[in-house]
């Protein structure tokens, strides 16, 4: 189990990624002093359907001004970041690598947004919060890195107060199996944890959840990914993407997901679920 962690954490773990970032700023003539979200959105927002899908998940989840909402797998920042200023409330993001942690609050620093946004370098299966710490939870897209599934979502129960929603935008398996490799979440099976999304709906109500929501957006992570061609010859790279965050191979990752959206060997899952009162 050490062994698979510490492969997940080297490979969400680039060297000087926050330079890297504001170089590529600086390729773009952005003023650091003037830098936007959006101006940051093709390297921050590290999920399918990127802003767009966190701007629908904003509307979606029913937070407001006065909550404190756990962000769990947060990356760099984006999500985070987008949630806090779209509603205004406080938002506490967790991931494993301390990189990604590192130029998370790096980010958010040079946005101004320190005083709601901030951020842990923990393990989703040991928050390091009191029981019945937060007014609402989400988490986009990181669960396909934690093989134990329950122990997450236990956990996620626990720092949610009674009565309170988690929202999850999750890629789980699908009918088919193997998914070809790699993917943007990992380089080989030994770091890709997928379950049906039968058994993923099964798992969240055994950590304790009512589900009062499920969509199934497989169809519009279809779209999304509809053009991406396999690559020949050296990567045509923008001045910022998510290629920094996870490896120049990326043309190729996103490649690969098309084929397993198309051959039905991924799913992508969009979920709302309440922790009872009782």
């Amino acid at each position: 189990m050490m062994k698979d962690v510490q492969s997940i954490h080297n490979y969400y773990s680039p060297n000087d990624l926050y330079n890297k970032i504001i170089e590529g700023l600086h390729k773009l003539e952005k003023d650091l002093s003037k830098v936007t979200l959006d101006d940051l959105q093709p390297v921050d927002e590290f999920h399918i359907r990127g802003d767009t899908a966190t701007k629908e998940l904003i509307k979606l989840c029913g937070f407001t001004p006065d909550m404190h909402i756990l962000d769990v797998g947060c990356g760099i920042g984006g999500s985070t970041r987008r949630l806090s200023h779209e509603i205004g409330c406080r938002v506490t993001g967790i991931d494993l690598s301390d990189e990604y942690i590192d130029t998370a609050e790096r980010l958010t620093t040079l946005l101004n947004m320190q005083e709601r946004v901030k951020f842990h370098a923990t393990s989703a299966l040991s928050l390091p919060f009191e029981d019945n710490s937060f007014d609402g939870v989400w988490s986009l897209q990181m669960n396909m890195n934690v093989e134990d599934k329950l122990a997450w979502l236990k956990e996620t129960y626990r720092v949610l107060k009674p009565g309170s929603r988690v929202i999850l935008y999750e890629v789980c398996g699908h009918k088919n199996t193997p998914p070809h490799f790699p993917v943007p979440w990992a380089q080989d099976g030994s770091m890709s944890f997928l379950v049906p999304p039968k058994a993923f709906k099964e798992i969240i109500q055994a950590a304790g959840f009512d589900i009062t929501l499920w969509h199934d957006k497989t169809d519009l992570a279809q779209k999304a990914f509809v053009n991406a061609k396999e690559p020949v010859g050296e990567p045509n790279l923008p001045a910022l993407g998510v290629y920094l965050l996870v490896g120049k191979d990326i043309q190729t990752k996103a490649y690969n997901l098309r084929r397993n959206l198309d051959e039905e060997r991924v799913s992508l899952i969009e979920t709302v679920a309440v922790k009872p009162r009782s």
